[in-house]
Parts: structure tokens; C-alpha cells; sequence
């Protein structure tokens, strides 16, 4: 009998396909007819078998690689650091650290119900997948044309949080998918909610709602109203955009959003509604937020001296936190009273002792609002603070505190300074024109003694940056920090030992076990003592009826030095008392000059004396 073919071509290069006889033939069970719609059915069923092999495979390949999902339960972190002041009272704990764990059984309501309200209204109806939440927000984003909208559930979000990336692809989407109805056969829905609010990150890579309460208002989840759980669930959106902290006015409108869908879904009524929507935010971290700063140039000590830390520690600082607090109380009230008026906006300090202890330090007005200290970071003209090295440098040469100068103009490399009020006085001593800060005799010794001479003792007392090689560099035109004068100063009261600032006194794991621990001030002998001994004369002079005047302390041992910049950018003080050094800086972050008032002898003198009279009274 003779067998009627038909060819076929499958696609270009692809083999002929032959099938007979004319009217049907059964294939794998399926029977295949004659003609346009029986060949699209034939091919349809066999594209469908291997597309249904292949997903099989896939599906396979992906469950086989899912993230360990039987350990939900067990918490995993990174080791916490735990940071003390100087009497071992604990100043905070950072790192990747769970808090309190809480359950939904015991929570307050209004807690879980806000987040409920505004993540996933449906979530103790759905079986993992809000197929009708899905839909929405594929018609809002493509239909209506809105903006991106997602349909995740809580359950999703949990099972992409705890055990998936943020990558956007089809395979982790299915991955979690997966891990959602497994979840949903393992826990309830009280457990799985229990499981989301715990393992949440809101604030600073702490996890837990629990956690996030503590940070944002200083109290438990339990004891938040109804306004601050509106809050928190408000931040889950987008929890840095969010935080009350970062952005109150962002945070506060989202509040207000999820509190409105509380009341729509019947977690509220209108009274609790109302009193909520009259909720300020207060930040109760804003009246000691200059800590922070303190907090981390501890943690940038630490990673200097500890390479590795793979398990819990507690660091053991130097700060004293009364000293800490009175130095912030003092520099708010100054901020408040006189910035405005003499045109500053940041004011930094720093206090330590004559071995390098930090106790004190601040790195700006709000470490909210602006996280670059101040103290160490910024690199500002010290002016007339330079003078004392120049003079120190003239001493160690031979010269003598009574040396007689002749206080007129003088030139130097084509360059002829001014001094400040353009009076000159004729015949002075050398420590005469320290007391003043005269401008003309430091020119006059520059020119015999060298100006390497005075750029390698600025550097022997730890002025280590960039030295320009520039005489004018004698009246302060050459850049540092106000840490680096700070422990400069330290060599002369610290009988000419220099030393190196530092927070750290010893770093223990958390059994007390010592990972490292401070000897020493690391410096030796720098100066002889004879120019110690001259230099605190001097410098002493400038306080007693100098420049520093308003820096003087009745019935205390003062020595110090002002410094202004060029057109009043910033304005110095740098003192110590025979136990403690402080400095302090005044100026705008944007190099704006202040009002002609402003000077190192007027508000950094007297901050000074209002710290320093505190810390010396206290030791008392």
C-alpha cells in the first residue's frame, strides 16, 4: 500500500519531520489529524511535555538549593560591641544585635495591628500569597500606571529577609515563594508575625521592633502608644527615609497614613485616632548626641589596634561621661547665645589629660545633622596657636624669655605681616610679645633661626601634616586638627613627655579575657625641662594679662594660647592646668568669617574656662 507523507520543517537547519499515514496516527497517546489544527495541537502537547520536564527540573534544582529554612528559629548576628566610659558604665552597644524578643500573644494590640494595617490587611485570611493584594498592585503599576507597587506579603517579606538577597530575579522570586507556604504549613500566623516583628531591621543594623523602640524613643514595645507603633510600622516602607531621627516630617506624614488605615480597618476608633494624630516626635537622644562622635573615633581606635573581631567585646574607654555632658551643656549654651551674633554655627572641643585619655569630646553642634567631627577630621589655619612652637624652637636654640626684639615692621621673603591692632611698641621681650601675640617678632626669629628649624619641632610634638615650606606659615597659615594642637600642647604640661590622644584603655571579650590593653603614653622625653619651664612662664603670661585673659581660672595654675585665622574664619583657644588640656574651635564648616568680635580670646576663652573649671573642681 502506498504511504502518503507530508514534510514539515521545523525551523531553519532543523531536520525534516515525517509523519503518516493520511488521516491520523497515535503518538506518546495523543492522536495526531490531518490538517493546520491538528498539526498546532500535536506540537502544542509536545512543547508542552518538555516545558513541563524542564519547569520540573528547574523547580527541582531551586528547592535543592534553598537556604537552610529548619533553623528560622535560631538566632544568627555578628558579634556585639559593647562600649563603657571610665567608671565601666555602659555608653551604648552597636552592631548587627538582636533585642528583646517579642511575641504577638503579649504584645500590646495596637503594635502588631499597625503593622498588620499597612503591610498586609489580609494576612490572617491568605495562605502566604494575597493573590487579590497580588493583582492590585500589578493594576496599579501597569494599568493605572502609578507608581511601583509591591504585593508581597508578610510572610514573603519574612522568608526574603531572614533567608534570601535583594535580588530582583525569577529564580529567587520562586526560591521565595517556595519558602513562603513552607512557612505557612510550619508556624501559624501568630509565629510567623512573631517571627517578622523580631528579625526586622529599622534602625542603625539592629534588629527588632523591640530594638527599634528602645533607639527611637528610649522606652520597650511594650510601653510605645499608639502614635509611636504607628510609627514603626510606617518605617518599614523605607526605614532610613523614615526614621524619625533623619527625617521627622517624612516620618510623621507616613504615621499619620498608617494610622488612617488603622481606623479604616477597625484597630482604632476615631477618639484614639484624633489623639494620635497629635503626637510630636521628640528625639530623645538629641540632648547628648555629641557622644556619637566620641563613639566613633573609639570604633576607627579599635579597628587600628584589634585586625579581627569574631566574637563579642567590651571596650574599655577613657571618656568621663560627667565631663562629657557638661562639656555639651556648655557648648549648647554658647552655641545658642552667641552664634548667631558673632556668626559661628559649629563649636568642637576636646579634653584629655597630661597622659593622653580623651575624657571629653565634640565633634559638632548636632551629630544628627552632620557626622564629620570636628575635632579630628577638619584641618583648619591655627593662627596664633603656631606661635608658641616658633618660640619653643627659639628657646631650644639658646634664646631666652627676656631676649629684647624690636616690635616694627619687618619683611621676609617679600612678605611683611601686620600686627593685629597695627601698632608696634618698639623694644620687647620675647615673652612680652608672646603675651600680646605681637606678629612682628616671630618674623624676626624665623630669619635666624630657619624655618626648617621650627617645621621640625611643629612636627616633633606631633603636627605631622603637610608643613607648607612657607614662612607664613609662623603666624598659623599651614592646616591641622584641633586634636593634633591639642596633644601638642600636652608636651608642656606633661613636663615635656609628649603623648598620644587616645579613648581605648583595653579591649576584653565578653568572659573579661584581655584582647588588648593599653601601657603607656607611647612618647618619650621631648623637651628639656629647662624649656618647659619657660614655655609655662610664657604661656602662663598670656593668661594672666594677655590674650588669654578670659580664659583665667582664680587659684588655678592656667597656661594657654588664642589663635584667630585669616578674616576671622577661626577663632582658638589651647590651655592646660597642670593635670588637664582642653582646645577648642569656633568657626562655620562653609570657611564664612564671623563678626570681627570673634577671636580665640573671647568665646573659645571663655568655653575653655567654663569646661576646665569644671573638670578641675570635680578632681578636687
Amino acid at each position: 500500500m502506498k504511504i502518503h507523507k507530508f514534510k514539515y520543517k521545523l525551523s531553519s537547519g532543523a531536520k525534516a519531520f515525517h509523519c503518516g499515514p493520511a488521516y491520523h496516527k497515535k503518538i506518546r497517546g495523543f492522536k495526531y489529524t490531518k490538517g493546520v489544527w491538528g498539526k498546532f495541537f500535536y506540537y502544542f502537547i509536545y512543547f508542552g511535555i518538555w516545558c513541563g520536564i524542564f519547569l520540573s527540573i528547574v523547580l527541582l534544582y531551586l528547592a535543592l538549593t534553598l537556604p537552610n529554612i529548619e533553623h528560622i528559629t535560631n538566632k544568627t548576628r555578628k558579634p556585639s560591641i559593647t562600649i563603657v566610659d571610665r567608671n565601666n558604665q555602659k555608653i551604648t552597644s552597636i552592631n548587627d544585635i538582636y533585642g528583646e524578643t517579642v511575641d504577638v500573644e503579649t504584645l500590646p494590640s495596637h503594635v502588631w495591628q499597625a503593622v498588620i494595617a499597612v503591610e498586609d490587611k489580609r494576612f490572617y485570611s491568605h495562605f502566604g500569597i494575597d493573590i487579590k493584594g497580588l493583582f492590585r498592585a500589578i493594576a496599579n503599576n501597569i494599568v493605572r500606571k502609578r507608581s511601583p507597587q509591591g504585593g508581597s506579603t508578610i510572610t514573603q517579606q519574612l522568608a526574603k529577609n531572614v533567608f534570601l538577597s535583594s535580588e530582583r530575579s525569577l529564580s529567587r522570586k520562586i526560591q521565595e515563594v517556595m519558602i513562603t507556604l513552607w512557612l505557612e504549613h510550619k508556624f501559624t500566623k501568630d509565629q510567623i508575625l512573631s517571627l517578622y516583628l523580631n528579625r526586622v531591621s529599622l534602625v542603625g543594623g539592629k534588629y527588632g521592633i523591640a530594638n527599634a523602640s528602645e533607639v527611637l524613643f528610649n522606652k520597650s514595645v511594650y510601653d510605645i502608644n499608639i502614635a509611636e507603633a504607628a510609627i514603626l510600622a510606617g518605617m518599614l516602607k523605607a526605614p532610613t527615609r523614615l526614621n524619625p531621627m533623619n527625617n521627622k516630617e517624612a516620618s510623621l506624614s507616613r504615621a499619620k497614613v498608617v494610622l488612617s488605615l488603622m481606623k479604616e480597618q477597625n484597630y482604632i476608633n476615631n477618639s484614639q485616632y484624633e489623639e494620635a494624630l497629635k503626637y510630636n516626635y521628640v528625639n530623645p537622644n538629641n540632648k547628648h548626641n555629641q557622644i556619637r562622635y566620641f563613639i566613633d573615633y573609639t570604633l576607627n581606635e579599635m579597628n587600628s589596634l584589634v585586625s579581627d573581631v569574631s566574637k563579642d567585646v567590651v571596650i574599655y574607654t577613657t571618656l568621663d561621661n560627667n565631663i562629657q555632658k557638661t562639656a555639651e551643656n556648655i557648648a549648647k549654651t554658647y552655641m545658642e547665645n552667641n552664634g548667631e551674633k558673632y556668626n559661628f554655627s559649629q563649636i568642637a572641643s576636646v579634653v584629655m589629660d597630661v597622659e593622653g585619655n580623651i575624657l571629653a569630646m565634640i565633634g559638632g553642634k548636632n551629630y544628627t545633622e552632620s557626622q564629620f567631627n570636628r575635632t579630628n577630621q577638619m584641618k583648619r589655619q591655627p593662627g596664633s596657636v603656631f606661635k608658641p612652637f616658633v618660640y619653643l624652637t627659639a628657646l631650644e636654640k639658646g634664646f631666652k624669655p627676656n631676649d629684647m626684639f624690636d616690635d616694627k615692621l619687618s619683611s621676609i621673603d617679600n612678605w611683611t605681616p601686620r600686627n593685629h591692632d597695627e601698632k608696634y611698641t618698639g623694644p620687647i621681650t620675647m615673652a612680652d610679645a608672646l603675651e600680646k601675640s605681637v606678629n612682628t617678632v616671630p618674623v624676626q626669629i624665623a630669619k635666624q633661626i630657619g624655618l626648617r628649624s621650627i617645621i621640625l619641632m611643629a612636627r616633633k610634638l606631633g603636627l605631622i601634616d603637610k608643613i607648607s615650606n612657607d614662612y607664613t606659615i609662623i603666624l598659623g597659615t599651614s592646616e591641622t586638627t584641633l586634636l593634633d594642637l591639642t596633644s601638642a600642647y600636652a608636651t608642656f604640661a606633661n613636663k615635656g613627655y609628649g603623648v598620644i590622644p587616645h579613648s581605648i584603655i583595653k579591649i576584653t571579650d565578653a568572659n573579661g579575657n584581655i584582647i588588648y590593653e593599653r601601657s603607656g603614653s607611647g612618647v618619650g622625653k621631648l623637651l628639656s625641662n629647662q624649656e618647659v619651664e619657660n614655655m609655662n612662664y610664657m604661656l602662663r603670661r598670656v593668661i594672666e594679662g594677655g590674650t588669654g585673659a578670659n580664659a583665667n581660672i582664680k587659684g588655678t595654675y592656667i597656661c594657654g594660647k588664642t589663635g584667630t585665622s585669616q578674616n576671622n574664619r577661626d577663632a582658638w583657644f589651647i590651655g592646660y592646668s597642670p593635670k588637664y588640656i582642653a582646645g577648642i574651635w569656633i568657626g562655620n564648616d562653609n570657611n564664612e568669617s564671623m563678626s570681627n568680635a570673634s577671636y580665640g580670646g573671647t568665646i573659645p576663652a571663655k568655653i575653655f574656662k567654663a569646661i576646665m573649671s569644671y573638670v578641675i573642681t570635680t578632681d578636687n
